[in-house]
């Protein structure tokens, strides 16, 4: 009898022991991540337990949380979580589902209307994407009523006149022959639209790269032209550069810095260099000089800037465009320059992938009467 008492009892004193070790374990059990963190005041979320090479375990917050200066968003082509930070360029597509498009400020997302509803892009506000262009929100004219000519004969402002055959370089039309261009110079020049200008006395032909070297050189001054010879310029009433602007004609200084501008030598691949234009803006009467700014982001105009601690870095490589020498440019972080909006006269912008870039050509003018020869860069015939 004493014996069957006996083993109740020692199972019930083990038990005791094993449920005495469980509640010291748990007494003594380390602090969590989360309870580590409340202790210092810190943030209770996304911490995770890592171990170093020597075995040693630490917390470290992995899930950090962003805030948006805007509204938050689903791209509705790519499914990404973004952020708009100007909501006058934000449009929904199925607000419910948070669908939305995003553009850079002075921009707005429009559906192509030559396409379909299920495409679009962003386009300058008063402009509307038809074909994958921007085009502005105006009604174009009706066509013309269609005018047919007899053989031979084709309709040039609203007339038919005879077809004359195309005159080579050094020739032009005379009563339906083509004959030399009288003068004491028989050379042209090229126009970059494809064709050939009339004999003339001076031409300005892009600044030519060789080997490592872009072709220009620090402290002179260049107008930037594109491969069909359309320069870059400025609008009367916006400090957006564009092509085949308002303003044109003008004289970009490349420098090695906002600081120094001076005269050098010719740049190399891999150095950097700003550029200054000499015109300044049209209502200012000091002709105060700027630069070409940084965008904010990607897609942003370039613009005229007075900041100077906002002036682009530039660099780049010897190339071609439209049979003329010409520079492929990037940004200083590698970003290509490249057209900022699918429009016919588009301004400038930076783009992460550098197979974008724009060739922009360099030619030589003087930067102004008061520093350099009137003819620098000029060959007269």
């Amino acid at each position: 009898m004493m014996r069957l008492f006996f083993i109740p009892v020692l199972v019930l004193s083990q038990a005791f022991v094993v449920l005495s070790q469980h509640a010291e374990a748990a007494f003594n059990a380390p602090l969590t991540c989360e309870e580590l963190a409340k202790q210092a005041g810190m943030p209770t979320d996304g911490w995770k337990l890592v171990y170093g090479e020597d075995g040693q375990h630490t917390c470290r917050r992995v899930d950090v949380k962003e805030l948006c200066h805007g509204v938050n968003y689903i791209d509705a082509d790519t499914k990404e979580k973004k952020c708009c930070r100007d909501v006058g360029g934000l449009l929904w597509i199925d607000k419910p589902a948070q669908l939305a498009k995003c553009c850079a400020e002075g921009h707005v997302w429009t559906y192509d209307h030559g396409v379909g509803s299920g495409h679009g892009g962003c386009c300058p506000v008063g402009f509307h994407m038809s074909n994958g262009m921007c085009m502005p929100n105006t009604t174009p004219p009706p066509p013309p009523p269609p005018h047919h000519c007899l053989t031979g004969t084709h309709l040039v402002d609203g007339k038919c006149v005879p077809i004359y055959p195309y005159c080579p370089a050094g020739t032009h039309l005379v009563d339906g022959q083509c004959v030399q261009i009288p003068g004491p110079c028989p050379q042209t020049c090229g126009n970059g639209l494809g064709g050939v200008e009339p004999s003339c006395t001076c031409t300005n032909n892009p600044v030519c790269g060789h080997g490592k070297y872009l072709g220009i050189k620090y402290g002179h001054c260049y107008i930037l032209s594109f491969s069909d010879g359309h320069q870059l310029g400025i609008d009367r009433d916006s400090i957006w550069y564009k092509k085949d602007g308002f303003f044109v004609d003008i004289p970009f200084k490349v420098c090695n810095s906002t600081t120094d501008c001076s005269r050098g030598k010719e740049v190399e691949m891999g150095q950097s260099f700003s550029l200054q234009d000499q015109h300044g803006l049209y209502k200012d009467t000091k002709s105060t000089k700027g630069w070409i700014n940084t965008p904010l982001k990607d897609g942003n105009h370039m613009e005229f800037t007075t900041d100077a601690n906002t002036a682009a870095k530039f660099t780049g490589i010897p190339s071609c465009a439209g049979g003329e020498c010409a520079i492929k440019m990037f940004g200083i972080n590698g970003g290509a320059v490249s057209y900022a909006c699918p429009m016919p006269d588009p301004g400038l912008t930076f783009y992460g992938n550098p197979k974008v870039g724009q060739k922009i050509r360099f030619s030589e003018v003087t930067c102004d009467e008061y520093e350099v020869p009137l003819t620098s860069g000029i060959n007269l015939q």
